[in-house]
């Protein structure tokens, strides 16, 4: 018996991916401005149809290796084809119908991380021999 769209069930990670989005795009909202947060909800819900279409780098080689058909991998390169036509002249003239274009560059990452190093007052050996391994590595932080 096939079940319709309507009797269909969710998957309880559904609504725990929804609301891990939505908190998510909230953080971001505050942290970067809201413009920055409703992107990552429509990069979110763009993924959930693509992931539901099963359309995506993966899928396509999947059935390239398994099933040795190529016409998802020729889908993806004309894609990327018709995307480079599209966006390099725009970009390399700086703008398009009179608006600016340019790369948006801008991490979403935190703002410090963490190296382990070896400092001389964690590891006496550290100044003597500088290719000793430290017993206590001392973790150093770095703005990125």
């Amino acid at each position: 018996m096939t079940q319709t769209l309507a009797t269909q069930r969710l998957s309880p990670i559904t609504p725990v991916a929804a609301g891990l989005l939505l908190l998510g795009a909230v953080a971001v909202g505050i942290a970067f401005g809201a413009r920055t947060g409703l992107l990552m909800v429509v990069g979110g819900l763009f993924g959930l149809v693509l992931y539901h279409a099963a359309f995506g780098f993966t899928a396509a080689w999947r059935v390239f290796i398994s099933e040795r058909r190529g016409r998802g991998l020729r889908a993806q390169m004309v894609m990327l084809a018709v995307a480079v036509l599209l966006f390099f002249p725009a970009l390399g003239a700086g703008s398009l119908f009179g608006n600016p274009v340019s790369g948006f560059v801008a991490p979403m990452a935190c703002r410090w991380w963490l190296v382990p190093s070896c400092s001389v007052s964690a590891c006496s050996s550290a100044a003597a021999a500088p290719r000793a391994r430290c017993s206590q590595p001392a973790v150093v932080m770095h703005e990125c």
